[in-house]
């Protein structure tokens, strides 16, 4: 598929970290060259054939808009809010973080730089994930817009939602998630979310890792902990439920969004995911309260069965507040 982009000499300058030489010239093409073709993938992304690897690609991530120019200067402001929690508990916005820090078709510094990092940290770990290779960025005069670089096996499937995939492997998916979130978190140190792809073999693989992350016992507390893993849970839940209201699945269990939970409560049902909302999200993670308080909002957290589940999983090297 051919592609131009329209306004490639704005950019006056291109920039390669970690990746191979092979893979760099390539990617470096894809910027310069003003008639392109590749394969886009969302809106931002697009695959070109791996120049070391036959049976592979490479994916640009923050390659331009539907495959044509990166609109440098306009954000996506479609929120929501990255938060970040103090060791009080208390929001704070990560803008660095934020979904609408990036321009549009391009990706922020954020975003490349920790994916690259999680990335190879998982993997160290044993984990499967989409291999990031680098990322860089290009610029203009006033401008800079960054991407990262993955491995992409031909034979994968983007997108691991039904219809794609048998609701019953989705809903078991998503469970599995929340359990593996929960539990990175608590021997890691490691607080995010992300989600899956599916290889021919049946394996999963790891993608969307740029919100993580390291969580530490000097600059968090167990109040803060649980904030960051509820709401990393929270996203996971929304995400849920919306994937399948935008596919139009039929017959879902009324307790779909409910399920990345049942790996922190085994019985959780949607009425745990509307009281999360309702007395930790909203009055919590999406505004402060005039009279915000750490003793009001561990009392908060003890109320709510799934955060004081957590409350309890929170490992003890962070500091309580009792």
């Amino acid at each position: 598929m051919a592609l131009t982009m329209e306004d490639s000499s704005e950019i006056e300058r291109i920039e390669i970290r970690h990746a191979t030489g092979p893979v760099a010239e390539r990617v470096r093409r894809w910027f310069e060259t003003t008639r392109r073709v590749g394969k886009p993938d969302g809106s931002r992304s697009i695959r070109l054939p791996h120049p070391e690897k036959p049976g592979f690609e490479i994916k640009i991530k923050g390659a331009g808009l539907l495959g044509g120019q990166i609109r440098f200067g306009q954000f996506l402001r479609t929120g929501p809010l990255a938060p970040l929690f103090d060791f009080d508990g208390r929001l704070m916005a990560d803008v660095a973080s934020g979904h609408d820090n990036a321009y549009l078709g391009g990706a922020s510094f954020q975003q490349a730089a920790t994916e690259f990092t999680v990335s190879r940290t998982l993997a160290g770990l044993g984990h499967a994930v989409v291999p990031c290779l680098g990322y860089g960025r290009v610029s203009t005069k006033s401008h800079d817009s960054w991407f990262s670089i993955f491995e992409w096996d031909r034979t994968w499937r983007g997108s691991f939602i039904p219809p794609h995939v048998p609701l019953e492997e989705y809903l078991a998916a998503n469970v599995r998630l929340g359990g593996f979130l929960v539990d990175l978190a608590t021997q890691h140190g490691l607080v995010g979310h992300c989600w899956y792809i599916s290889g021919a073999d049946g394996r999963y693989f790891l993608k969307d890792l740029h919100p993580f992350r390291q969580a530490d016992p000097v600059s968090m507390s167990q109040l803060s902990w649980v904030m960051q893993l509820l709401f990393a849970l929270h996203i996971r839940c929304q995400g849920c439920s919306t994937n399948m209201r935008v596919a139009k699945v039929k017959n879902l269990p009324a307790d779909l969004e409910a399920y990345p939970l049942r790996a922190v409560i085994p019985d959780a049902v949607a009425a745990d995911h509307e009281r999360l909302k309702a007395t930790i999200v909203r009055p919590y993670m999406r505004s402060l309260p005039a009279d915000f308080s750490p003793r009001t909002l561990l009392a908060a957290l003890r109320e709510n069965r799934i955060a004081a589940a957590l409350l309890e999983r929170c490992p003890p090297a962070y500091a309580r507040f009792e």
